[in-house]
C-alpha cells in the first residue's frame, strides 16, 4: 500500500514538474473528473507554477495532506456525501484561475424488486415491474428484464439530469405464452461508470412464470339415462390443457360432491366418478375444471328413471291336466310413469295393459308342462325399451301315454345277433314300463344274444300315479336257415292265412246273430270325448258305458255314439242288442 501511493506521488510530481515547464502561469487538479462512491474518499492532486505552500484545495468535505512536492500537493477527501459537489485547487496570489474538479458520486442500488405476477392466462398481457431503490447516477443505469436468458427489456435513463440516488421503475406488458411454464423472469442493473469507474452489475431474484392454456371446454362424458338404484360411470375431460397436471377437478350430482380419480395423458386431463341415485327425476351433473386463473364448467340433466320389481305368481306351480290355473303379474317399488305390464310365456303375449297388476287364467294341458311363464315391465326412455322380468315354471302332471316313436309295435330281428328291446313312455311323472312275455318280465333296454324263443308278442305297460297304458309289441325273428328254406316257409305262412281267413269269412257269413264294436281297442285322450260304432243282426242296437254317451248316426244294422268326458283309467264300452 505504501508502495503504491509513494509512485502516485512520484507520478503527480513529474507531471505538475513538466506542466511547468510547458506553461508559465498555471493551476491544475488532477484527476479532473473523479468517480467516488458516495461517502467514500478521494485523492487530489493540485499543481501550479508556484511554490507549494501557495497552493490549496477548497472542498465541502474534510481533506489532509497526504503529499507534497516542489509545486504540489496531494490531498485526501473523505466522507464524500454531496450528489453536486466540486473541488477546486487555487494557488495564492497567483494569477491563473482555480482548476475545478467535477465529481461523480454513485451509489450501486440498495434494492431490485420484481412486482410478483399471479397466475396467467396464455395470449393474455400482464403488467410486468422492476423497481431499483437508492441507485446513483441514474443517467449511468441499465435495466434489463430477462426471461431466461431472454432480453424482454433494455432501459436507458440517459437524459436525467439529477445527480442525487433515487428510485427507478420499470414496466413491461408481457404476454404469457404456453413455453413459459415455471421460466425465471429477473431484472437485472448495470451502473457503467467506466472509463473513470466501475462496471456495477446486479440482479434480483428470481420469479417463476405459471402459465396455463385452457382455450377449450372441458366435456362431460355420461349417459343421460340412469335407472334408480343403479350405478354409471361418468367422466370429465379437459382437452389441450397446459400444464394438464395441474388442473383442478370438482364433480356434482344433484347437488351433492363426489368422489372421483384423476388422471392425466399428454395435454388431457380427465376425472372419472360413480354416479347413483333413488330420486326419480331430472337431476345435475357438473364438471368443474379450474387451471391457473381460468375455471370453466360444463353441465348435463341425467333423468333417473325408475322400473317396479315384478312380482309373478302361478296360483298352482303343480297342476293335473284339465284344472285351472291362476297367473298374476304385480308390482312393488317406485315406479316411473308409463309402465307397461305384460304376461308371457316364451312364445306369445298371453295379458298386456298399463297398469300395475294383470291377471290371465290357463286351463292346464299336457304340452303345458314346464312352460315358462313371464312377468314383464317395460319402460321406454329415450326411445330404447328398459325391462325387467321374473318368470317361473309351470308342472303339469299326467297320465302315461305311449306310442310308435316311444314305443314301436312291431321289431324283426335276426336269430343270433344282439338286440335290444326298447320302450318308454310319456307322462309326468316318468313312468314305470314293463314288457312281459309269457308270464315272466323281459329285461328292455338290456342287449340280447337274439334266439327263436324271442320270437312272439310282448305284453308292456306303463304306469304312474296318474293312469296306465298297455301296448303289445310283436317281435318276429328271423331264422339263420337258407333263403330258400326262408322262401318256402313265407308261402306256406301265406297259405295257411289265406286258409284260415277263409275258414274265418264262411264262419262269419254262416252264423245268424252278432254284435260288434269299432274300433275293438280305442285310444282317447283322458276327458276327452270318442266315437264308437255297433253292429248287430238282431235290432235295438245300444251301448253300456259309464260315460255320457249321445247317438250320432244310424244304419239299417248298425248304429254310432259319441262318449264324452273319458275320464275312467278301467272302464270298457259295451255294444248289445236284443
Amino acid at each position: 500500500m505504501q508502495r503504491s501511493f509513494v509512485f502516485f506521488l512520484v507520478a503527480l510530481g513529474s507531471w505538475a514538474f513538466e506542466k511547468g515547464f510547458a506553461e508559465e502561469n498555471f493551476v491544475r487538479i488532477w484527476p479532473e473528473n473523479p468517480v467516488v462512491q458516495f461517502g467514500g474518499s478521494l485523492e487530489i492532486n493540485c499543481s501550479a507554477n508556484i511554490e507549494a505552500d501557495a497552493i490549496g484545495l477548497e472542498t465541502a468535505f474534510r481533506r489532509e495532506i497526504i503529499g507534497t512536492g516542489s509545486n504540489w500537493k496531494a490531498f485526501r477527501v473523505t466522507n464524500i456525501s454531496d450528489w453536486n459537489t466540486n473541488s477546486l485547487c487555487f494557488a495564492e496570489d497567483h494569477p491563473a484561475k482555480p482548476a475545478k474538479a467535477i465529481i461523480t458520486v454513485y451509489k450501486s442500488p440498495e434494492g431490485i424488486e420484481l412486482d410478483p405476477l399471479p397466475e396467467m392466462e396464455v395470449g393474455k398481457q400482464y403488467n410486468l415491474i422492476c423497481q431499483v431503490f437508492g441507485v446513483a447516477p441514474i443517467r449511468d443505469l441499465t435495466v434489463t428484464l430477462l426471461k431466461g436468458e431472454e432480453q424482454l427489456l433494455v432501459k436507458t435513463f440517459k437524459d436525467h439530469t439529477h445527480p442525487e440516488a433515487g428510485t427507478v421503475v420499470v414496466n413491461y406488458h408481457i404476454r404469457a405464452q404456453q413455453n413459459d411454464y415455471n421460466k425465471t423472469v429477473t431484472c437485472q442493473t448495470s451502473l457503467d461508470l467506466r472509463p473513470t469507474g466501475p462496471l456495477l452489475k446486479n440482479t434480483s431474484h428470481g420469479i417463476s412464470l405459471l402459465t396455463f392454456d385452457f382455450a377449450k371446454a372441458p366435456l362431460l362424458h355420461t349417459g343421460l339415462f340412469l335407472e334408480a338404484g343403479t350405478l354409471m360411470k361418468v367422466t370429465c375431460d379437459a382437452p389441450e390443457a397446459s400444464p394438464a397436471n395441474e388442473a383442478m377437478f370438482d364433480l356434482q350430482f344433484a347437488g351433492k360432491s363426489l368422489t372421483f380419480n384423476t388422471t392425466v395423458m399428454g395435454g388431457l386431463a380427465s376425472a372419472q366418478a360413480v354416479i347413483a341415485s333413488y330420486s326419480v327425476g331430472d337431476h345435475e351433473l357438473i364438471c368443474t375444471v379450474s387451471l391457473g386463473p381460468v375455471t370453466k364448467n360444463v353441465k348435463k340433466t341425467v333423468n333417473v328413471f325408475a322400473l317396479p320389481k315384478p312380482i309373478l305368481q302361478i296360483g298352482s306351480s303343480e297342476a293335473v291336466v284339465g284344472q285351472k290355473v291362476d297367473i298374476t303379474c304385480g308390482t312393488e317399488g317406485s315406479a316411473s310413469p308409463g309402465f307397461k305390464m305384460q304376461i308371457m310365456d316364451t312364445a306369445k303375449i298371453l295379458a298386456s295393459g298399463n297398469v300395475d297388476f294383470l291377471q290371465h287364467e290357463v286351463i292346464a294341458q299336457q304340452e303345458d308342462n314346464e312352460r315358462e311363464f313371464i312377468c314383464q315391465v317395460t319402460l321406454t326412455v329415450d326411445g330404447q325399451a328398459k325391462e325387467r322380468s321374473v318368470s317361473q315354471k309351470l308342472t303339469v302332471f299326467y297320465g302315461p301315454q305311449m306310442d310308435d316313436s316311444s314305443c314301436p309295435q312291431t321289431w324283426t330281428w335276426k336269430e343270433g345277433s344282439t338286440t335290444t328291446l326298447t320302450c318308454s313312455a310319456l307322462g309326468n311323472p316318468t313312468p314305470t314300463v314293463q314288457c312281459w312275455k309269457d308270464g315272466r318280465l323281459y329285461n328292455i333296454g338290456k342287449p340280447q344274444l337274439i334266439q327263436i324263443e324271442h320270437d312272439g308278442i310282448y305284453q308292456c305297460n306303463a304306469t304312474n300315479q296318474y293312469g296306465f297304458d298297455v301296448r303289445d309289441v310283436t317281435v318276429h325273428v328271423e331264422s339263420s336257415q337258407s333263403i330258400g328254406h326262408i322262401i318256402g316257409y313265407i308261402v306256406a305262412v301265406v297259405v295257411i292265412i289265406a286258409l284260415v281267413a277263409g275258414v274265418a269269412y264262411w264262419i262269419r257269413t254262416a252264423e245268424e246273430d252278432y254284435v260288434e264294436i269299432w274300433p275293438p281297442n280305442p285310444v282317447v285322450k283322458f276327458g276327452g270325448s270318442l266315437d264308437l260304432n255297433c253292429s248287430s243282426t238282431c235290432e235295438n242296437i245300444g251301448i253300456e258305458s259309464a260315460y255320457t254317451k249321445v247317438p250320432i248316426e244310424n244304419g239299417s244294422n248298425w248304429k254310432a255314439f259319441r262318449l264324452s268326458n273319458v275320464d275312467d283309467w278301467a272302464a270298457r264300452p259295451l255294444c248289445y242288442a236284443d
